[in-house]
């Protein structure tokens, strides 16, 4: 009992960190339940014919990538697969960069740059930025991330507006976002558009999902994982929820250790104020 009251911190700051580390390195797989929305956004991409035109919204940045890239890197392995051309843009300054990094570490790292996939950039305003980009997408976009002119690629030929394109994915934490997207996009051209938002957003972005104007949503980590488990592709989104888990679960059973004594204690004391109470010689009156 005073063993598992006087656990030392490190100990239990040391098994933490092994069941963090363990999933981490190589995921457990512990089953997740895929949600209505993840299944929605798988659907419609999987919809998708060889060919289409799939804008991509890397509306996200360095500090809230630990939660939307896997998002990203999940689509953008299923885009790969469905032999779809992609065009990324962004309408936050340091979402070119993050685009750099979801082509260099997916399949696309495999795929013409230009012919199959684009980089076009940053685009400063915000929601003005998504209204001029679809009605007039060469225009906002005239060159790409490295400075070459945007209409000079294979991939940009025949893209005027907002109606030349199949689909638009966002994945987007803040403004610009889903709701955007939809005002400025779908209100006048009725493109289909996909959304990955943080799970603090999820009733944000549910009216429009509701009314079909966003056709699928992934929500935060475990949404990335869920659709990490659609593709059969697992990666650091399945990774992070297994690790969570193990983490919850070690907590859990910390604190039952922590209580044992507790609860032991409290019963034999009840037991000794029982016993002083009874009487013939234990507390009680001869």
């Amino acid at each position: 009992m005073e063993r598992l009251q006087s656990i030392p911190k490190a100990w239990i700051y040391l098994i933490l960190v092994i069941v963090l580390a363990g999933p981490l390195l190589k995921p457990i797989g512990i089953p997740i339940q895929i949600s209505d929305g993840v299944r929605n956004v798988f659907d419609a991409i999987d919809s998708l014919t060889p060919g289409s035109i799939v804008v991509f919204g890397f509306d996200y940045s360095p500090g809230n990538a630990a939660e939307m890239e896997p998002q990203a890197l999940a689509i953008l392995e299923h885009l790969a697969d469905k032999q779809v051309e992609v065009v990324g843009i962004s309408f936050q300054a340091q979402g070119p960069q993050m685009a750099e990094k979801a082509f260099a570490n997916t399949a696309w790292s495999e795929k013409e740059y230009g012919v199959d996939y684009i980089n076009l950039g940053y685009r400063a305003g915000g929601q003005a930025a998504v209204a001029a980009f679809a009605n007039d997408i060469p225009g906002t976009f005239s060159t790409d991330y490295s400075g070459k002119p945007s209409s000079s690629f294979p991939i940009m030929q025949g893209i005027k507006t907002a109606a030349d394109v199949d689909m638009i994915i966002t994945i987007a934490p803040g403004q610009p976002g889903p709701e955007d997207y939809v005002r400025q996009v779908y209100g006048t051209y009725k493109t289909r558009i996909i959304a990955g938002v943080p799970a603090v957003a999820i009733t944000q972005a549910a009216p429009y999902v509701q009314a079909r104007q966003i056709e699928g949503i992934l929500g935060g980590l475990p949404g990335a994982a869920e659709y990490e488990l659609l593709v059969e592709k697992p990666g650091m989104a399945v990774a992070a929820m297994d690790a969570q888990s193990l983490a919850h679960l070690l907590i859990i059973i910390l604190i039952v250790l922590r209580n044992i004594p507790n609860f032991f204690g409290a019963k034999e004391a009840r037991a000794q104020s029982i016993s002083n109470s009874t009487p013939n010689g234990r507390g009680g009156r001869s």
